[in-house]
């Protein structure tokens, strides 16, 4: 567990005013000191840790401040990201990376959180020299296609094979995968038939609205038939 920052956790005692937190409701979040832990979990001890995560994230952000909605709608991504991969080797890029906090708390920072973006806490967004589970540092938007292209062509020419294959995941929002940046590095990536994930968030949020052909595309891709269906067919699937 990182060691900068400690502090108590939000949940450990109460709080100096009228509100009081439940020591109980991270029982489970309590013993997932890094991703090894969460891929031990079942279905139900994940959904258990998805509302634990949630709970403990409203509460933290509501005594540090920072970044609530865009972090409460990565909770499921990021465990369901973990559990999967096997990181740190597997690799996951964040763009713009104010959506890191679920990444942060399950990857040995949850006790920092409560000094989150202080003087001598962690930072607020993915920085490699916190942890070894932040594989690029970022805060600028539209950077990470191309950061986890450049990973996953790296360890395509050192031969990363079998049980030594690197998988490098891309995390983009709609509105930054409208940057050019961002075109540019899917751009290459076809071209380089590099093995690539690249998981877009579509969350309809941004600091200004999303314009251009590939916003107006996903808007009728996601209202249309075929989406719906797929989707209602996902998620019969994941509910067993």
């Amino acid at each position: 567990m990182s060691a900068i920052g400690k502090a108590d956790l939000p949940g450990s005692k109460p709080e100096t005013g009228s509100r009081e937190y439940d020591p109980a409701a991270y029982e489970l979040l309590k013993t997932i000191d890094d991703p090894a832990a969460l891929r031990a979990l079942d279905r139900r001890g994940l959904q258990r840790l998805a509302d634990e995560l949630r709970t403990f994230i409203l509460e933290s952000v509501s005594q540090t401040g920072g970044h609530l909605s865009s972090n409460l709608g990565t909770v499921e991504l990021t465990i369901a990201l973990h559990h999967v991969f096997n990181t740190p080797h597997d690799r996951i890029v964040w763009d713009v990376g104010h959506q890191t906090y679920p990444h942060k708390i399950l990857t040995g920072r949850r006790e920092a959180m409560s000094r989150i973006r202080m003087s001598g806490g962690i930072s607020g967004f993915p920085r490699r020299s916190e942890s070894e589970y932040d594989t690029f540092g970022t805060a600028h938007s539209s950077t990470s296609v191309s950061a986890a292209l450049g990973m996953a062509q790296g360890a395509k020419l050192k031969g990363d094979t079998g049980e030594k294959k690197r998988h490098v995941v891309a995390v983009i929002g709609d509105g930054a995968m409208s940057a050019g940046m961002a075109f540019e590095a899917l751009n290459n990536a076809g071209v380089m038939d590099t093995d690539l994930l690249v998981i877009l968030n579509d969350n309809d949020m941004s600091i200004s609205p999303a314009v251009g052909a590939l916003n107006r595309y996903l808007a009728r891709l996601m209202s249309g038939r075929f989406y719906a269906a797929a989707r209602k067919a996902g998620e019969k699937v994941l509910a067993g």
